[in-house]
């Protein structure tokens, strides 16, 4: 029965270096884009994030600056990342696996 169809379990961790092309986000719903409340950029990140048209960015007064991500990330069209090529490094370091 649909209803009670058990949903697959991922947990995610954090790499040391970024990766590209992983085969682990081929069926991906993206759940990471939409699971945490926001993910933290340096000022070149910031700025990049900025330039492509970035609505949800913040900075605090500590010198910290943010993607707002929660309810999913502005960037996300449909499960896929529409800027790749140009995410921030802890998208590109992060990476789940199925438990």
């Amino acid at each position: 029965m649909e209803l009670f169809k058990r949903k697959r379990r991922r947990h995610g961790i954090l790499l040391a270096e970024p990766f590209d092309g992983s085969e682990h986000c081929c069926g991906c719903e993206a759940d990471c884009c939409r699971g945490f409340p926001s993910v933290e950029l340096d000022a070149e990140e910031y700025s990049s994030l900025e330039s492509l048209g970035a609505k949800r960015l913040e900075f605090h007064l500590d010198g910290r600056f943010f993607l707002l991500i929660e309810n999913g990330c502005e960037f996300l069209d449909g499960s896929r990342c529409g800027i790749y090529h140009q995410r921030p490094s802890i998208c590109r370091r992060f990476s789940c696996r199925d438990s």
